[in-house]
């Protein structure tokens, strides 16, 4: 149980009542503004802060984030290192995850409107207490940065995803006001404006919260992608490497010796987690963090002895899941393969192999043993494939009599991604030209990832260039939503090849702004390559 390192819900619950015989009803189980922000304190912050921080779980969360949109499965799904087959009659839902995995997604997708409002709820939350602080003489600036970070973060997803976006800054705006779609330059200036501004008031180190380093890793990532962002040839590579540098210097992080160790079910100690995000399988009661349901078959209920059930949807791309190293403990320690076995006697002999269902006739007599590849069925008009194909994802520890929800926390930024945002801004400022200091960068975080680091297990510069680059990002910080930036920073979101994605247009690099938000706000200007009517 991690209750102490849960922030609790927001307390401001501002409810009127009426009666047509008392107007002064007595109210016991609600606070007015007033008596809320009498004798407040910095021991109220996190209370005041709670719906601010529940709403990064919007990142990942929900029984329905997989269908209708997050940035976790979003992300990932479109890019080269996961996809989502259909498997019998099973996980296709209209052809979503294949229009995302082949880059053929229509504007009006769920995914795109349901990234677009999770994202916009969460910037209004934040302006509506920066309201509601400010009015009510609120003299915190811890507080308040802490609000203009979240809410710059918010604007960073945003930009990332749609490129040209409208600012919101305001809670108290006139009825009936729209807001007009801003630049994806102006949008990037406000986001490095506003975590600049508001980082020397934020704690030092505070363990889920918008603290000094975390503000300092969302900015450098910010400016990395500032050619993408800003504009081609706009550059900040000595400010990535010095926000990098003042992390390293903190002295308050470290790499785990065990790959594995900032995922397991009690991460929250982990010196690694430099942005983690707080996930309890108890109190979360709307099915917050998922992605063991999205990847296991069903049967692995009985393997792995969990009380939840599974969905057995994605799983790694055959390319990728054979791209690592055979001495690579990365992927054993993020994806799974190999027999199931019925453990807790379920159909039988407890330790039984277990066989598919099977869903689809042709999966009949097969063991349900997950592979590396993904091969499909012949014939079909709509590709189609075994249900126990494909490496599942296992990055997060699934505990014995796991729930339909985890309790790790989610990870967004972590230490090692510092050694590599470093080593990125370091290689383009001098050219794409690598050097030892370079590649001893990447090979502090690969190391921990071999038994034996020698040989041809350590990175060299002769073979840094690009491709390598975005290959040893995708084995240490796959599953973890940052992929498709990366794809796009590097050039090869859309050029890319991988399991039925060949190439599509450079338009895509962006999505499009969802059809109903622009039938409810005429003024948003769709992105260019998708419809506008």
């Amino acid at each position: 149980m991690k209750s102490t390192k849960i922030i609790c819900g927001l307390l401001l619950s501002l409810i009127g009542f009426s009666s047509c015989t008392d107007l002064t009803e007595e109210v016991y189980d609600q606070l007015t503004a007033d008596e809320y922000f009498k004798g407040f304190t910095d021991k109220d912050v996190p209370g005041a802060l709670g719906k601010v921080y529940n709403d990064l779980k919007m990142l990942y969360g929900g029984f329905d984030a997989h269908t209708a949109g997050c940035y976790l499965y979003t992300n990932e799904e479109c890019s080269d290192l996961w996809v989502t087959p259909k498997r019998g009659g099973s996980w296709y839902d209209g052809g979503i995850y294949f229009r995302l995995n082949q880059h053929k997604w229509l504007y009006d997708d769920a995914h795109f409107l349901g990234n677009w409002r999770r994202a916009y709820t969460a910037i209004n939350n934040c302006n509506r207490l920066l309201f509601e602080f400010t009015n009510a003489g609120v003299d915190n600036d811890m507080i308040m940065a802490e609000l203009k970070v979240a809410r710059a973060f918010w604007y960073y997803i945003l930009i990332d995803m749609f490129g040209n976006v409208p600012l919101v800054t305001q809670y108290d705006i006139p009825e009936g006001w729209l807001p007009e779609t801003s630049k994806r330059a102006d949008v990037f200036k406000f986001i490095v404006s506003e975590i600049s501004q508001n980082m020397e008031h934020l704690a030092d180190k505070s363990y889920g919260r918008w603290d000094k380093n975390a503000a300092s890793m969302l900015l450098a990532k910010v400016y990395l992608n500032a050619e993408v962002w800003e504009a081609k040839g706009v550059t900040y590579w000595d400010e990535v490497i010095g926000l990098c540098d003042d992390i390293i210097g903190s002295h308050q992080y470290q790499l785990e010796a065990d790959y594995k160790s900032p995922f397991v079910t009690n991460n929250e100690d982990s010196p690694e987690i430099i942005m983690g995000i707080s996930n309890d399988d108890i109190y979360d009661g709307e099915g917050t963090f998922l992605p063991h349901l999205w990847t296991q078959h069903w049967k692995y209920q009985y393997h792995a002895a969990t009380i939840t059930g599974f969905w057995g949807g994605c799983c790694a791309t055959p390319e990728f899941a054979n791209s690592y190293h055979s001495d690579d403990k990365r992927f054993e320690k993020s994806w799974m393969i190999g027999q199931l076995y019925d453990n807790t006697g379920q159909f039988g002999t407890p330790g039984a192999p277990m066989y598919c269902d099977p869903w689809d006739p042709r999966d009949a007599g097969k063991l349900l043993c997950y592979t590396k590849d993904v091969p499909l069925f012949e014939g079909d008009d709509i590709p189609t494939t075994g249900e126990q194909t494909g490496a599942r994802l296992n990055k997060y520890e699934v505990k014995k009599g796991a729930l339909n929800t985890l309790a790790n926390d989610f990870v967004l930024f972590r230490y090692a991604d510092v050694f590599f945002m470093k080593a990125e801004a370091m290689y383009r400022k001098g050219g794409k030209v690598a050097t030892q200091d370079i590649v001893n960068l990447i090979n502090d975080v690969r190391k921990r990832a071999f038994t034996d680091f020698t040989g041809d297990k350590v990175l060299k510069v002769s073979e840094l260039n690009d491709d390598r680059f975005l290959q040893e990002y995708a084995w240490e910080f796959c599953q973890e939503g940052h992929r498709r930036q990366q794809l796009i920073r590097f050039g090869q979101f859309t050029t890319k090849k991988w399991f039925l994605h060949d190439s599509s247009d450079s338009y895509r690099n962006l999505f499009p702004i969802p059809r109903e938000e622009r039938l409810a706000n005429p003024k948003l200007e769709q992105n260019p390559g998708y419809p506008t009517n």
